[in-house]
């Protein structure tokens, strides 16, 4: 699996309106990303992943995508949906 760096994440304006209600930080993104409890490819080209970060489960949905530009390694996450959930699953 691909590891993002935080100038590879790009968070599309409706999912940053859903991390800034949720306070899910940057940092809480990239983790996510990078080192999920669940990691699933779907069929429509969307990659999904889970994990529980301080008590709350953070869901993303995201595209991944190479610069038109750049070296042929890097690798960038375009995140669609973003959604918390606390342990007991309510959001």
């Amino acid at each position: 699996m691909h590891n993002f760096s935080k100038d590879h994440v790009i968070i599309l304006p409706h999912a940053e309106a859903y991390r800034a209600v949720f306070t899910v930080s940057l940092d809480e993104v990239v983790l996510t990303l990078n080192e999920p409890d669940l990691h699933e490819g779907l069929t429509d080209d969307k990659y999904t992943v889970e994990k529980t970060i301080d008590n709350k489960r953070i869901y993303i949905y995201y595209y991944k995508t190479y610069p038109l530009q750049g070296k042929q390694d890097e690798l960038y996450a375009i995140v669609d949906f973003l959604s918390v959930t606390d342990e007991a699953g309510e959001k």
